[in-house]
């Protein structure tokens, strides 16, 4: 993933631009969010039924019974009540879209959109460029020009062939309850704070840290992103380039982490969802370096009373970014080569990224909406917003650390052990170079 915003620069219009990254269409009310409704099927439809006799088959990598999938059922029918279109809607689920979409369109079965995990450069030419339909809809000027231009950063043309939408953020998700009962006013924004919110914690007898295997990479990787760029991250897990000074900085970091007692005692064995569940969402740890999506993962744990807050990964004294560079995800849509009417299927996907029905998409599956009209996000969420206002770079997932897939179980072991104080700096930089050895 190339660094995609330094251009956007002044058009990245902080409050605007995410006000909320993830709300979504419809029609014009909404008890979800404090919208402004936004454009809607009818709107994008004339409101005169105009895809009448339209069918379209739509695979969702969601399941039905998921929040995503039950509001995507219910704005799917109102599409079609308001458009007159049949739309087929399937729910195949991750493996089903991973494993059969390809096959389906190489077999000239209809499937006219889907959607799923951002990055559909691996489709080919069996997915439209959309750029036609986005101008001609004045579709872009409503959403996030980061994600916009991260959905073309991943095509060689750098032009839009998918649309984003359930963004995501990669920070520090923390307990804001366990930080009042500490004393801490104000979260970290460099490493220094860091280390003394950690100690702060520490001393009124909270674990301040925790992780899975799972999500190992994302601290590690984002604070060596910090010192070198997300590029030359992959150099390193691509090429064996453990022995870059900095990658033992970074080690050195979480080494001393690890020796002062940060970390949970048993975060060395733990398998995700253990530390995630029994830990960050029982409020027995009060930082978790992850994903916002950890909030909808864990609410059936946690309990609507839970208080979240995020911060951003802080910013290291001798780093190249700060805070302006971070992990922001998505899903996306994309309609394939086989639709005969992708006009149809844009107004579909128009209408679940756009007010009354990308807000519900938010509040439901509690991720960030796509309509920078929609201004209510998530309560859980909102300490995400300012941080992703101001995001003029992205980084590749974890910083980059995974990008090599071959290298990543020796990865995770090893960052385990290091977070647990098991292995040193200096041992973690040597395993590292004998596993990228063979």
């Amino acid at each position: 993933m190339k660094k995609v915003l330094k251009r956007l620069g002044v058009v990245m219009v902080c409050g605007a631009m995410l006000t909320t990254m993830m709300a979504g269409c419809g029609s014009a009310s909404s008890s979800a969010a404090g919208s402004t409704a936004g454009s809607t099927a009818g709107s994008t439809a004339s409101g005169d039924r105009e895809f009448e006799g339209v069918k379209l088959v739509y695979w969702s990598n969601w399941e039905a019974t998921e929040p995503q999938g039950v509001v995507i059922t219910e704005a799917v029918k109102a599409f079609e009540e308001e458009t007159g279109a049949e739309v087929d809607l399937q729910f195949k689920g991750r493996k089903g879209i991973k494993e059969g979409l390809i096959p389906a369109l190489d077999a000239d079965q209809q499937v006219d959109m889907f959607d799923g995990a951002q990055n559909k450069s691996n489709y080919g030419d069996r997915i439209l460029c959309l750029e036609d339909l986005v101008a001609e809809n004045d579709y872009e000027k409503d959403t996030n020009p980061v994600m916009m231009e991260l959905s073309r950063s991943y095509y060689e043309d750098g032009k839009l062939y998918e649309i984003p939408y359930q963004m995501k953020a990669n920070g520090y998700m923390y307990n804001k309850g366990l930080f009042e009962q500490a004393g801490i006013t104000e979260v970290p924004s460099t490493w220094d704070e860091f280390l003394t919110v950690c100690q702060t914690l520490k001393d009124a007898g909270i674990t301040p840290l925790t992780t899975d295997d799972a999500y190992a990479m994302q601290a590690f990787g984002m604070h060596l992103a910090r010192l070198i760029g997300d590029e030359e991250v992959k150099d390193v897990v691509n090429n064996g380039g453990w022995d870059r000074p900095e990658v033992l900085e970074t080690a050195q970091a979480f080494e001393e982490l690890a020796s002062k007692g940060y970390f949970s005692t048993q975060v060395g064995s733990n398998v995700w969802p253990t530390g995630q569940n029994t830990e960050l969402a029982t409020g027995k740890a009060a930082m978790y370096c992850v994903g916002t999506y950890v909030v909808n993962e864990t609410k059936g744990i946690t309990g609507p009373d839970f208080q979240w807050g995020f911060f951003g990964y802080p910013e290291l004294p001798d780093g190249i970014n700060g805070l302006e560079a971070m992990v922001i995800g998505n899903q996306s849509f994309a309609i394939t080569n086989k639709c005969e009417n992708p006009e149809a299927a844009f107004a579909l996907i128009t209408m679940l990224t756009r007010g009354e029905w990308d807000a519900k998409l938010s509040e439901e599956s509690l991720a960030l909406p796509a309509d920078i009209n929609n201004t209510s996000w998530p309560e859980q969420l909102m300490d995400a917003k300012p941080y992703m206002d101001n995001c003029t770079e992205i980084f590749a997932t974890s910083g980059g650390l995974e990008n090599n897939p071959d290298i990543t179980p020796a990865l995770k072991e090893n960052l385990m052990k290091l977070y647990a104080g098991t292995c040193t700096a200096e041992e973690f930089v040597t395993n590292m170079l004998a596993a990228s050895k063979g």
